[in-house]
């Protein structure tokens, strides 16, 4: 059968897809809101089944109210309660993960007897160091979008806290060990089809062996309705915003280092930081070491709609110096219209480009500091710059982080896999 054969035939056939997703939730933020949206552009195009958390159910069925999609199809699904009295927030949510992920499998076994799928995805938790067990049903996988944060140089940890450094060296023995102790890595690696990583560097980490069947995809966008209509106009003071938890790795320290040198120059400046987390007290006593507290608001955790409003209305810079590897905040920033300064590295460094925001270069801490407060002083010195980026990030979500967009693209790699395997299997 040949190319066009192939897609003629997969355009008339009803693909059925079965989706691991144990993250998986509307209007949360961060990974749930990334299942969630994942699952919605599957099923665009394809009749979807979705494994998923019975702690999800909630806002799921409440959203299926006023957005209902035939397509989808949700299976809800938990440890019994005496295999998880004793999960409570973050504590033990990896082991809880994996246990999780054994059962899912026996209930997506005796699924696909009665449901005969075309293909399989494992979509959340986005980690490349826990082997998904989805893996092992005899239909054709995809993996990913895959990522793991990357290592901090250890030239910044004095920036990041005795608590950053251990997150970091722990990140690192993970990476080693588990290929070694989760035969299920190397099984899903092998048995994929595809694999989906969140940018390149992840990818990089992937044997030579995988390397042909890997490609990177973004596993953050945003809807289009969150797009600003227009840009910024330019307003003096900088009224700066950084948002995400408090932990080490977002780099907050960085931030109060840079905004005081920033301060120095322009001190009518203020920086607003959105979230909780474990550093708070530790972030306040060093805003206040180093002088610029009376400038540094810290206003906790709020609404994701009144993060969109402090976008929108309030703020004219995002500020967010992290380490990590991705940053969908990043991407909700720039379609707010806020230029963007963070470092050229992990997540933030591929979504921003020179026009939509300013880089700096992870050299030594001490250059990084200084290059960070010189960025938020040219956009508060410069408004034909500042115009320019604000108008570049909305251009750059438009064209490169909108779902429907990520959706296409999905389907199309869908349609190799299909073709791919039709092909072999008439061959």
């Amino acid at each position: 059968m040949g190319r066009q054969s192939i897609c003629f035939w997969w355009c008339y056939q009803t693909v059925k897809v079965l989706v691991s997703a144990y993250a998986c939730e509307p209007g949360k933020g961060s990974e749930p809101e990334v299942g969630w949206q994942w699952v919605q552009q599957i099923a665009r195009f394809h009749e979807t089944w979705v494994i998923t958390r019975e702690n999800n159910r909630l806002l799921i069925e409440q959203n299926f109210k006023s957005k209902s999609n035939p397509n989808l199809h949700f299976v809800y699904i938990d440890l019994p309660p005496w295999m998880r009295f004793w999960k409570k927030g973050r504590r033990g949510v990896h082991l809880y993960y994996y246990l999780w992920q054994i059962i899912a499998y026996r209930h997506a076994f005796a699924l696909s007897k009665r449901v005969h799928f075309d293909l399989t995805h494992h979509i959340t938790f986005i980690n490349m160091y826990m082997g998904p067990w989805i893996a092992l049903l005899p239909v054709p996988f995809v993996w990913g979008p895959i990522g793991a944060n990357p290592d901090i140089p250890k030239q910044f940890y004095q920036l990041i806290g005795s608590s950053g450094i251990k997150d970091n060296r722990l990140r690192y023995a993970i990476r080693k060990i588990s290929p070694l102790t989760d035969p299920m890595i190397s099984l899903a690696r092998k048995k994929a089809k595809l694999i989906l990583t969140i940018n390149e560097e992840v990818g990089s980490r992937l044997e030579e062996t995988y390397a042909t069947k890997s490609l990177s995809i973004s596993q953050n966008a945003i809807d289009k309705e969150i797009l600003a209509e227009k840009a910024k106009s330019f307003h003096y003071p900088l009224k700066i915003l950084s948002v995400g938890q408090l932990v080490s790795i977002k780099g907050y320290r960085l931030s109060l280092a840079a905004f005081a040198k920033h301060l120095s120059v322009h001190p009518k400046s203020t920086l607003e930081i959105i979230g909780t987390g474990p550093q708070k007290n530790e972030l306040v006593k060093f805003a206040s070491e180093l002088g610029v507290f009376k400038s540094v608001i810290f206003l906790g955790q709020i609404s994701r709609d009144k993060v969109f409003q402090a976008m929108q209305e309030e703020s004219n810079v995002f500020f967010f110096p992290s380490f990590e590897g991705a940053g969908m905040v990043v991407i909700e920033a720039m379609a707010k219209g806020l230029p963007v300064v963070c470092l050229d590295f992990g997540g933030p460094g591929e979504y921003v480009t020179e026009e939509c925001g300013i880089k700096v270069a992870l050299t030594k801490p001490e250059a990084v500091i200084q290059g960070l407060a010189d960025a938020l002083s040219r956009l508060a010195s410069d408004p034909a710059l500042y115009e320019r980026l604000s108008a570049g990030a909305i251009k750059r979500v438009r064209e490169h982080y909108l779902w429907d967009r990520v959706g296409d693209r999905l389907n199309a790699l869908y349609e190799e896999v299909r073709a791919e395997e039709a092909g072999r299997v008439r061959g």
